[in-house]
C-alpha cells in the first residue's frame, strides 16, 4: 500500500507539471552538400517497427523510436527522399543508400542527435522526443597535407579539419594529435607512430627532417579499449632528393619559351567523387565487385580515399575467400589489393601470398622468363613487402627488368607496361643504370603522347602512363600537348553516372578503378602500405609450376592491353585504420521504464 502512494503521489506531479510540453517533435535535417533535402520538425511516431532492406535484401524490423526506424517512417509518409539500401554490420544497422531528386547517395552517410556523433548505430540511438537530428553525406573530419610527395630536406604541414554541417563548410579542427604512422604488423588497427605532434590554433602541425619512407598522415584517436587509432589518413611518400632534380629536362617538353595566350575553351573537368561514387555503387553483397580481377584493382581505386563503409566490405570479402588464379600475376595482383587496405599478404586468410611470389624465382627473374610484367609486378609487390635492393632477388629481378628494355626506351612497345616499370623502377634509383633507364623510358612517353592528351586513345593506357608519370616525381598538368593535358583526355571519357564509358559492365568497372586511383595523385606503391618480412627467412625454390601468362595477354574486350594487367584506384592510406575494433557484444539486460527510474531515483529501490 505504501508503494502504491508513492506512485500516485509522484504521477500527480508528473501530471501538472508536464500538461502543456510538447516531447514527441523531432528537428530533422538532412542535407547532401549545399543541398537541403529536408528541414522539418516532424512527430515521434507512435510505437511500433518499420521494414528496411539491406544490400543482400534481407528485410530488418526496426522500432520507430530509434533514429534508423524514424528515418524509415518518415521515407513512407513523405515524397523527398526514399532509404533504398541499409547496412547490416552484424552488430549494428547504419543508413547505406539515400535516394532523392533521382540522386542516389551511398555508403557515406553521417548523424548527430544534439550535435554528438553517437558512438553506436542508427538502430541504436534512441528518440524521447525534443532532439535535433542531423543527417548529412560526407566525412566528418579531414587532413590536407602540404604535398604528398615531398624530400628529405622538405617541411610539411598537416591541418586538421571538420565539417560544419550546419553550414557546409570545413572548420580547423584544435586540441587533436597528428602523426605520421607506418603498419603494424601485429596490430593493424594501431599502427606505429614515427612522428607526433599536436595542432596548433590553426589545427596545423609541421614535420621536418623526416626520413625517406612511405608513412599513413592522420589524426590520432582513442580507440575506446585502451589503444589508438589513426583516422582519416592520407598517404605520404619522402623521397631523397636527387643531384640532378634541379636540371632542366632533356626531352626540351620544359621549355618556358613565351608564346601567344591560347583562345580560352571551356573544357570538361573529371569527376572524381562521381567516379568513386559510381564504383561503391557497383559493390554486391558480398563485397566483391565482381570476379578477383575487378575486384582487386577497385580495392587499390578505393584504399586512398575515405571509403569506410565499402572497406570494410571489402576487408570481410577477403577473410571468406580465396582467389582462383592460376597465374603468378593473379598472386602479385590480389596481393596489391591486401596491402592497399592494410592487409599483410605474408599471412592472409591462411596465405603466403609473397611466398607464391618468390617461390617463383628462378636465381635470375620471377615466372615466365619470355615475359617481363610479372617481374616488373613482383618488384612493386616485394619492395613493399620487406625486400630491399641489397636482397640477391631483387638485385636480379631490377637487372632483368632493365634488359628488357627496348631501344626506344619502351617495355614490350607498350605504353602501359612502360608506366608500370617506371613506376617499379623509381624506387630504385640510385642502382647504376636506372637513372638512364628512366630518362629513355620517359622520353617514349613523351613521344607516344597524342595530341589530345591521352595515350592510345586509351584510357587504361593513359592511366598506367600516368603512373609512370607520378612516379618520376611530375604532374599530369605538367605534360600538356596542344593544350590538351592527360587529365583533361580522360574527362572527356567520363559517362554520365561518373564510369567511364564502355558498353561492358565489368570493363567500365575496370576502367573506372584505373583512372580513378591515378586521378587521386598517389601511385600504387604509396597506397600499399609496407611490410615486413617474417622473422623466419623464406629460402627461394626452382620457379613452381605456376604460369604467368595472365597479365600479358588481353582477352577480347576486357579493357587489357597487350602485355599488361593494366589494372588499378581514400587514407589515406589504409582505411582498415580508418576502423577501430567492432566492440564485443555484450549481454543485453533489460532496461527500467523511465517512470520506474524516477521514482527509484526518489523513493529508492521497490
Amino acid at each position: 500500500m505504501k508503494n502504491v502512494l508513492k506512485v500516485l503521489f509522484v504521477l500527480s506531479l508528473l501530471l501538472t507539471s508536464l500538461g502543456n510540453v510538447a516531447h514527441a517533435d523531432i528537428n530533422l535535417t538532412i542535407r547532401d552538400g549545399d543541398i537541403k533535402i529536408l528541414e522539418e520538425t516532424i512527430p515521434l511516431p507512435p510505437a511500433g517497427t518499420i521494414s528496411l532492406s539491406d544490400s543482400g535484401g534481407t528485410l530488418h524490423d526496426i522500432d520507430t523510436d530509434n533514429v534508423l526506424g524514424f528515418l524509415g517512417s518518415i521515407d513512407q509518409t513523405n515524397d523527398k527522399f526514399e532509404i533504398s539500401e541499409i547496412t547490416d554490420f552484424g552488430f549494428s544497422l547504419y543508413l547505406k543508400c539515400i535516394t532523392y531528386s533521382g540522386i542516389e547517395k551511398c555508403d557515406n552517410w553521417q548523424y548527430t542527435v544534439d550535435d554528438s556523433y553517437p558512438d553506436v548505430g542508427m538502430d541504436k540511438t534512441i528518440l524521447s522526443g525534443g532532439e535535433n537530428v542531423y543527417v548529412y553525406f560526407g566525412p566528418q573530419n579531414r587532413v590536407i597535407l602540404s604535398s604528398g610527395n615531398i624530400t628529405t630536406d622538405d617541411t610539411l604541414t598537416v591541418t586538421a579539419q571538420k565539417y560544419d554541417y550546419t553550414n557546409n563548410t570545413w572548420l580547423v579542427r584544435t586540441e587533436v594529435t597528428v602523426g605520421l604512422t607506418q603498419p603494424n604488423p601485429d596490430n593493424p588497427f594501431s599502427p606505429i607512430e614515427i612522428m607526433t605532434s599536436p595542432v596548433d590554433g590553426s589545427g596545423q602541425a609541421t614535420f621536418s627532417s623526416i626520413s625517406a619512407d612511405s608513412y599513413s598522415v592522420g589524426v590520432k584517436e582513442d580507440d575506446g579499449f585502451g589503444g589508438y587509432f589513426y583516422f582519416p589518413t592520407e598517404s605520404l611518400t619522402v623521397t631523397t632528393p636527387s643531384p640532378s632534380s634541379s636540371s632542366g629536362s632533356r626531352s626540351g617538353g620544359s621549355s618556358r619559351r613565351a608564346k601567344p595566350a591560347p583562345v580560352e575553351e571551356i573544357k570538361a573537368k573529371f569527376d572524381l567523387e562521381k567516379a568513386y561514387e559510381f564504383l561503391i555503387g557497383q559493390q554486391a553483397e558480398d563485397g566483391s565487385f565482381g570476379g578477383d580481377l575487378y575486384t582487386d584493382w577497385v580495392a587499390l581505386a578505393l584504399a586512398p580515399g575515405n571509403n569506410q563503409t565499402p572497406v570494410l566490405k571489402l576487408i570481410r570479402h577477403f577473410g571468406e575467400s580465396k582467389i582462383e588464379g592460376m597465374l603468378l600475376t593473379d598472386y602479385e595482383r590480389h596481393a596489391m589489393a591486401l596491402m592497399a587496405l592494410g592487409l599483410n599478404p605474408h599471412n592472409w586468410s591462411g596465405e603466403n601470398y609473397i611466398k607464391k611470389i618468390t617461390d617463383s624465382f628462378d636465381g635470375k627473374q620471377f615466372g615466365d622468363m619470355n615475359q617481363d610484367n610479372d617481374d616488373i609486378f613482383a618488384l612493386i609487390v616485394l619492395q613493399n613487402a620487406g625486400y630491399g635492393e641489397s636482397d640477391p632477388m631483387i638485385k636480379d629481378g631490377i637487372s632483368f627488368v632493365l634488359g628488357a628494355q627496348r631501344e626506344n626506351g619502351s617495355w614490350d612497345e607498350s605504353i602501359d607496361m612502360t608506366g608500370a616499370a617506371i613506376e617499379t623502377l623509381s624506387a630504385f634509383s640510385p642502382t647504376p643504370g636506372v637513372g638512364e633507364s628512366l630518362e629513355k623510358a620517359k622520353e617514349f612517353l613523351k613521344q607516344s603522347q597524342k595530341d589530345n592528351g591521352g595515350w592510345n586513345n586509351s584510357a587504361p593506357s593513359t592511366a598506367w602512363a600516368l603512373q609512370g608519370i607520378l612516379a618520376l616525381g611530375e604532374k599530369p598538368e605538367d605534360w600538356e600537348k596542344k593544350n590538351k593535358t592527360p587529365a583533361d583526355y580522360l574527362a572527356t571519357l567520363q559517362d554520365t553516372d561518373g564510369g567511364i564509358k564502355d558498353g561492358n559492365a565489368q570493363n567500365k568497372i575496370w576502367n573506372t578503378a584505373y583512372i580513378a586511383s591515378v586521378l587521386s595523385g598517389k601511385t600504387w606503391n604509396q597506397v600499399m602500405q609496407k611490410f615486413a618480412k617474417p622473422t623466419v627467412a623464406e629460402t627461394p625454390v626452382k620457379k613452381t609450376t605456376v604460369k604467368t601468362t595472365a597479365v600479358k595477354t588481353k582477352p577480347v574486350n576486357v579493357g587489357v592491353p597487350k602485355k599488361s594487367e593494366n589494372a588499378s584506384v581514400e587514407n589515406t592510406a589504409a582505411a582498415i585504420n580508418a576502423a577501430p575494433p567492432s566492440p564485443v557484444p555484450q549481454p543485453e539486460t533489460p532496461e527500467k521504464g523511465w517512470l520506474m527510474r524516477l521514482l527509484e531515483s526518489i523513493f529508492g529501490p521497490f
